[in-house]
């Protein structure tokens, strides 16, 4: 392939970030990913082991004078989250992503779609690290997964029986001079609300909520930003107080671990609707937002589009009434916070992802029947994740609806005592002269899962300055990447 950033520092790391780039790999869709990187450890003359999933493990040997020494395991995620502007003219799935440097010659993001910096970075490092023979290091672990975005799956189903390091080095961090040395646990549900449709005539009207700026539920969980689902849920509640009306569709974001940047409904409203009442309560509503939300998330707009008047399927009252009970007390956000920090989250939620879908046991066959909530609930204590999922199922359950736990995974717990964490503060103290920072963060990272797999797991997270992950604006610091890149290889020099 062509390489647009031949002569950008740091060079070894970008050649690979560029051919990851070239190749779909948003999560779930990760399969020609793994067979690139598999075929540049056979092409290096490496013991690769890709298991069904299309996690990998890469083994290098101990370069001269390191053979003695205990494994290193480097660590991180070939998938990341494919999200993209309305506008933005690519398939993610299908074409590759268009990098773009700043002016600056530092920034590094994307054309109107995600950057995928989280983490084809770790991926890009590991690479470059493997293919220079050049560098002096102890036994080498790569593990590559898959599909962390949406659950950890590729974590929680690798076999590291083969791993006989016992420190982990994870490489899927957003800021550089942070060492994380702790991480939520998660679970992820899916609401499910059923209902009947009926062939009624009357007044379509469609409403959007955009604009929202959106994030990481686990990072960006305490910023104060807007849900859009959550915000769909108030405009519904308050125009059905002024007119009665029936859900035709309902959905919002795609993404459970996104906090949702645009939501919409379609609803039914009688032949006669006075459509001063929908659009006064709407724009009333939306200024109040607007308000609200003037320093954390001050893009918001809502729209609507009154249609002519037909025949339409919508669900029926009793079927709708649930849904919109859901949608206007549902919680979100943060629900307590750290009790040694109280700036700090530590047990939230988020309704990443809303959507009407076609039930099983849909009449017609072509009619959806059925509202789908998938929620991602965090928590740096287990049993508060376990109480906070049982309110949801609670919740739902009493409006008649019904649950599913797709996935739930622990917390990595902070380790109070860690020889290869205080080595790692050493070496970057003295390469830099900064004190780092260590702590405990809200989202959610693999090495919890890692660490109950491999017995006596001492890891840590680093990473480079990214912004904006998860969202179109994602970005990324070169400087930083490469001052981290540079830490990774004095790292392994000096494991003797």
């Amino acid at each position: 392939m062509e390489y647009q950033f031949a002569d950008v520092e740091p060079k070894e790391v970008l050649h690979y970030f560029e051919e990851i780039a070239s190749i779909p790999h948003g999560s779930g869709n990760t399969k020609q990913l793994s067979d690139h990187i598999a075929a540049f450890a056979k092409e290096h003359g490496l013991n690769c082991i890709q298991d069904r999933l299309n996690d990998l493990i890469i083994f290098k040997d101990a370069s001269e004078g390191y053979e003695g020494c205990e494994p290193v395991i480097l660590q991180g995620h070939m998938d990341m989250v494919a999200e993209k502007n309305s506008d933005a003219a690519i398939d993610m799935a299908k074409e590759p992503i268009r990098l773009i440097l700043d002016p600056d010659g530092d920034t590094l993001h994307a054309d109107g779609t995600t950057l995928g910096a989280d983490d084809g970075i770790a991926i890009a490092m590991m690479m470059a690290v493997l293919a220079d023979d050049t560098l002096a290091h102890p036994p080498l672990e790569c593990i590559m997964t898959v599909d962390e975005e949406t659950g950890l799956y590729g974590a929680a189903g690798i076999d590291c029986s083969r791993i006989r390091g016992k420190k982990l080095l994870n490489l899927d961090s957003e800021n550089e001079g942070v060492f994380t040395a702790g991480c939520a646990g998660g679970g992820q549900m899916e609401c499910i609300f059923s209902g009947e449709r009926k062939e009624r005539r009357g007044t379509p009207v469609k409403i959007k909520v955009e604009g929202l700026l959106g994030g990481h539920s686990g990072d960006m969980i305490n910023a104060g930003r807007a849900n859009a689902n959550q915000l769909l849920g108030r405009i519904l509640i308050k125009l059905s107080k002024k007119a009665p009306f029936r859900i035709i569709s309902v959905k919002g974001g795609n993404k459970d671990n996104a906090i949702p940047r645009e939501a919409e409904a379609e609803l039914l409203f009688s032949e006669d609707v006075l459509h001063k009442d929908v659009e006064d309560t709407i724009r009333g509503l939306e200024e109040a937002v607007r308000q609200e939300y003037a320093v954390t998330d001050p893009g918001i707009r809502f729209s609507y589009m009154f249609e002519e008047v037909r025949k339409v399927a919508a669900f029926r009252r009793r079927s709708s009434q649930p849904v919109l009970q859901f949608l206007g007390v549902f919680p979100y956000g943060v629900q307590e916070c750290m009790p040694e920090d109280r700036t700090a989250p530590q047990t939230s939620l988020n309704l990443g992802i809303l959507e009407t879908v076609e039930g099983v046991s849909a009449g017609t066959g072509s009619v959806p029947d059925e509202v789908h909530a998938t929620f991602l609930v965090r928590s740096n204590v287990n049993s508060q994740k376990d109480m906070l999922m049982d309110r949801l199922q609670t919740l739902t359950e009493a409006l008649g609806g019904t649950v599913k736990v797709i996935t739930a995974y622990p917390a990595w717990e902070y380790r109070r005592d860690s020889a290869f964490r205080d080595r790692l503060l050493d070496i970057y103290r003295k390469q830099t002269g900064r004190d780092p920072k260590v702590e405990v963060i809200h989202g959610g990272l693999e090495c919890g899962l890692l660490s109950g797999k491999i017995e006596g797991l001492d890891a840590v997270s680093i990473g480079p300055d990214t912004q904006d992950i998860h969202t179109p604006k994602e970005k990324i610091s070169l400087r930083s990447a490469a001052h981290l890149y540079d830490f990774v290889k004095e790292v392994l020099k000096e494991s003797k």
